[in-house]
């Protein structure tokens, strides 16, 4: 599995990713997020109850949910080396009858994203991966909208690597994760959005939401 087609954007800054043998590194999981907004971070910049540098009896967790950087002998998720736009703020808890829907566990394909728009509702779809660090900032923007706002339906896609189904459909012009496409209230495409740019998302939702 490839980790990267090129590299991964944030707020219109490049940082790049693992770039080395896919063997040498794991998969970005969310064993390393704080427990809470007041957690304390250490040394190495990563909250210090998660971090295997400091606690290294918890090195065997991560390793067994494969979230491991074998080139530099830390969870991929606490490896800045690879990774200097990691987040580790706990994201904020949906309401009940948040209007989320996973449609693509394991990059698996999804023919027709028109076909799941919610008539009447602005339609997010979110193209992401587990190993990229914007994508989570996403959910980060997306979920307080979702809270506060009954007209927003968000559609997540794992595209989990460059060659799964899902990315071969959807992403051969992509470079970049994550990759966002709007839907209006009408049931037809607005706009695309490509990487972690709030800015570009919420104009999207405006003119999205005046459809």
């Amino acid at each position: 599995m490839r980790l990267m087609k090129t590299l991964c954007v944030l707020g219109g800054l490049a940082a790049t990713g693992c770039a080395t043998t896919p063997s040498a590194h794991g998969n970005l999981s969310s064993l390393s997020v704080a427990s809470s907004q007041d957690a304390a971070f250490c040394e190495h910049r990563v909250p210090q109850e998660n971090c295997t540098r400091c606690h290294p009896e918890l090195a065997p967790r991560f390793q067994a949910a494969k979230d491991w950087c074998g080139e530099h002998g830390v969870p991929e998720s606490q490896c800045f080396t690879c990774h200097p736009d990691l987040s580790f703020e706990p994201l904020p808890v949906l309401a009940p009858g948040a209007d989320l829907v996973k449609l693509s566990h394991e990059g698996e394909d999804v023919p027709e994203l028109a076909a799941h728009a919610v008539p009447g509702k602005v339609t997010v779809f979110d193209f992401y991966a587990d190993w990229c660090p914007p994508c989570r900032k996403v959910d980060a923007h997306m979920f307080p909208l979702l809270n506060t706002r009954q007209d927003i339906a968000y559609r997540k896609l794992n595209v989990v690597s460059w060659d799964s189904p899902l990315a071969k459909r959807h992403l051969g012009q992509v470079e970049n994760l994550p990759y966002l496409v709007v839907y209006g209230k009408d049931g037809k495409l607005v706009r695309a959005v490509k990487g972690f740019d709030p800015a570009a998302l919420d104009a999207a939702l405006a003119e999205a939401g005046a459809r």
